[in-house]
């Protein structure tokens, strides 16, 4: 224990002695502050979205004027059935993108059904 302490101290006097390391020591930590503080932000925002709606109902017409009406998200397109968006996706140019999507689409198509009647017990007010 008393070898690390006196390695510690040893450490604390070369730093303090040279004024470059006390700059670094002093002023990375700061400039780190305010550049994760301010200038990088882990919020996304326009996120490209498009809506697939097979039913085209008041309820999912208020879903759609939400994510139109949300800075969060830019609609760029509405299909109306699961080929128009595979067609859409065939034109995208990012391979990850386009396959990722159509995992998502496939798994997506499977559920809708489901997720559709779900969705209206949900938000249609009880009687």
């Amino acid at each position: 224990m008393k070898r690390f302490l006196s390695f510690v101290r040893k450490e604390f006097y070369h730093i303090f002695r040279d004024k470059r390391t006390m700059l670094i020591l002093l002023v990375m930590p700061v400039v780190m502050i305010i550049l994760f503080g301010y200038a990088i932000t882990n919020e996304v925002k326009n996120t490209r979205v498009a809506i697939l709606d097979t039913s085209h109902d008041e309820i999912t017409t208020q879903i759609r004027e939400h994510f139109a009406n949300n800075a969060y998200f830019r609609v760029v397109t509405e299909v109306a059935n699961a080929d128009e968006a595979r067609a859409m996706l065939a034109s995208e140019s990012d391979p990850e993108l386009r396959e990722m999507a159509k995992e998502q689409l496939d798994a997506a198509a499977d559920e809708l059904p489901r997720c559709e009647e779900e969705i209206k017990l949900l938000l249609i007010p009880a009687d």
